[in-house]
């Protein structure tokens, strides 16, 4: 079959009887019953945080429990792992969790023991829930094993903030892997007030952006700044630039298509003030929900940025794929949901936790490297809800103040497994119900 069909190709045509309460109760209890475990791996984790491509420690780690439980696997883009779980045989699910940290030096309300103790590094999007949260799971879905109607891959990613891990794991191996992946699995923790703690939402379709980078040098003819009109000035240029740009969501995008571009960096000149420099350096971001604005926005901040050079007598050149300190910023595809895994997902949810705690949320704009699984196989990314003001828990990811509430991580493992046994029942077909 091809990469993605099986299971799940078929359209639904019928709908089986709903799994029993008493199993995805058992399910819950299961994960309950690894929380201890998942709190002390997600400490040991938040201790050692190390950024994208250099997750050596971490994937040690995690090779080390997966060895204790007896779980195969390998190593997919190392520090990539993926571990398999089951009979082998299709049907096939993939469960994700991604593994970096950020460039941030922790600053949160928690006890110093507790603290990333690496300066200049944090954990401060949560990948070290994540990853102890599939860890947990499969520490369930071992103990079930021979219950499985089919096979979990359980992938432990490297490299999200930036690096495209998902992308280059796919590529290295995990596309071509037989039998096929049917579908994909993700959550990422959420601590922000519309999904407080206890809670879980999806949605159909978009529920994130795309995320690209430019860089954009422009070049002039520097002199002395007591005779503008004998240079070539890149800083007006680049300033006209910047204003420029500015259109390309105002007057150029569909004002119903959510759209951001945004200039954060303007280089230029030296520290003589009375010296024009030759060249000034702009960079910044655009993001779209939509995966056609998204590619159109390429040409558009192209066109703008030359053709303003132009008018102002300087040579442009638009970098969309730029580096920083060593490592190139992969461009993120906007994350869509399949709406038959996020519907599975909302079922599997509501049935084992109740309707109330389950959440359609909206999109937003941030961007997540999932986006290459959806690409793939018919996937889901999930929020798990974390905004607890009694943990403390209520500051945004990517803040050196960002605290997880660990509460939640009980209801990220019974997720993974509940996800993953449903899908290898029954495909899209399972229709749980509380």
């Amino acid at each position: 079959a091809h990469l993605g069909e099986g299971a799940c190709a078929a359209d639904v045509t019928t709908t089986p009887p709903p799994p029993s309460a008493a199993f995805l109760a058992q399910v819950l209890a299961d994960a309950e019953a690894v929380s201890e475990y998942v709190v002390r791996i997600r400490r040991e984790l938040h201790l050692t945080p190390e950024l994208m491509w250099t997750e050596t420690q971490t994937a040690a780690l995690v090779k080390r429990e997966l060895t204790l439980m007896g779980v195969s696997f390998q190593d997919v883009a190392a520090p990539g792992i993926v571990a398999t779980i089951g009979s082998g045989a299709a049907p096939v699910v993939a469960l994700r969790a991604d593994m970096d940290a950020l460039p941030l030096t922790e600053t949160a309300d928690i006890p110093d023991a507790l603290r990333s103790q690496v300066p200049g590094k944090m954990h401060a999007c949560g990948h070290d829930g994540h990853t102890a949260m599939l860890l947990g799971a499969a520490r369930v879905l071992k103990a079930r094993e021979h219950d499985l109607a089919g096979t979990v891959r359980l992938v432990f990613q490297p490299a999200e903030e930036g690096g495209a891990g998902a992308r280059r794991m796919l590529d290295a191996g995990l596309a071509a892997a037989q039998p096929p992946i049917g579908s994909a699995f993700a959550l990422h923790n959420w601590p922000y007030p519309e999904t407080p703690s206890g809670t879980v939402g999806t949605r159909a379709g978009t529920i994130m952006a795309g995320s690209g980078s430019y860089e954009i040098t422009l070049t002039g003819a520097g002199g002395h700044a007591a005779v503008p009109h004998k240079n070539i000035d890149a800083v007006v240029c680049g300033s006209a630039v910047v204003m420029a740009l500015q259109t390309v969501v105002s007057r150029l995008t569909d004002p119903l298509q959510s759209v951001v571009l945004s200039t954060t960096v303007f280089r230029a000149g030296g520290a003589a003030s009375n010296v024009m420099g030759d060249t000034a350096v702009l960079a910044g971001t655009f993001r779209a929900l939509d995966p056609d604005v998204f590619e159109w926005l390429h040409g558009r901040i192209e066109h703008v940025t030359t053709a303003t050079a132009e008018a102002h007598g300087c040579a442009a050149h638009v970098n969309f794929a730029p580096a920083m300190d060593g490592v190139t910023r992969e461009e993120y595809p906007p994350t869509v949901n399949d709406p038959r895994a996020a519907a599975l997902a909302t079922a599997v949810a509501a049935a084992m936790l109740g309707p109330e705690r389950v959440v359609e949320v909206a999109p937003v704009m941030p961007a997540e490297d999932f986006s290459f699984f959806a690409n793939a196989y018919p996937s889901a990314m999930m929020w798990l809800g974390a905004f607890n003001q009694s943990a403390g828990a209520t500051w945004p990811l990517h803040s050196a103040r960002y605290v997880l509430d660990e509460q939640v991580l009980t209801t990220g493992v019974a997720m993974h497994v509940g996800y993953a046994a449903e899908f290898l029942s029954r495909g899209f077909q399972a229709n749980p119900t509380p």
